[in-house]
């Protein structure tokens, strides 16, 4: 009991940061050429189909994504508890690539990289991506690491957790 009193007195406000994070796994990252290349290999890793949050990196990382290191372009989620993630990582890249239409719309974070990836003339095979293994609570995982890596594309802020009032990724 006497280690967390110090731990807490130690990091004051970022004691409860550091309980949301310390149990946190990321998997990857890797490059979109590399998740797309071993699409059919069951060894490599599949994203869950729910339960986790995706960060897009201009560069790798190691344990986990830091801004100073990655330069995070874009971090999301699926909002609701549908076992839709997968399937929006599948978005996410087709928009990447520039498989939408600006007035029907598809993945905001996708059509803002493939308008990145032009602009900075760089293949969207090239960027990073990594995702949690799983996670208590995808609203305030999602706006913990939106709020500390503070990525260059993302347009809003993710809507905070209505049911914690702290974060419990």
């Amino acid at each position: 009991m006497n280690k967390k009193k110090n731990l807490r007195e130690l990091l004051g406000e970022d004691y409860e940061d550091f309980l949301a994070i310390r149990n946190v796994k990321w998997v990857g990252p890797y490059t979109v050429d590399e998740l797309l290349d071993n699409c059919l290999d069951n060894a490599f890793p599949k994203n869950p189909e729910c339960q986790s949050i995706y960060v897009v990196s201009k560069k790798s990382w190691d344990l986990r994504p830091f801004a100073e290191d990655c330069s995070p372009l874009y971090v999301g989620s699926t909002t609701g508890m549908v076992p839709r993630f997968r399937t929006r990582i599948g978005d996410l890249i087709a928009d990447m690539f520039g498989f939408f239409q600006p007035q029907s719309g598809h993945h905001s974070g996708g059509m803002s990289l493939h308008g990145y990836c032009k602009q900075k003339n760089t293949n969207p095979k090239k960027l990073y991506i990594g995702w949690l293994e799983n996670c208590q609570c995808v609203r305030c995982a999602e706006y913990f690491f939106w709020d500390l890596l503070s990525p260059e594309l993302n347009v809003k802020r993710p809507p905070k957790c209505e049911e914690h009032n702290r974060y419990t990724i």
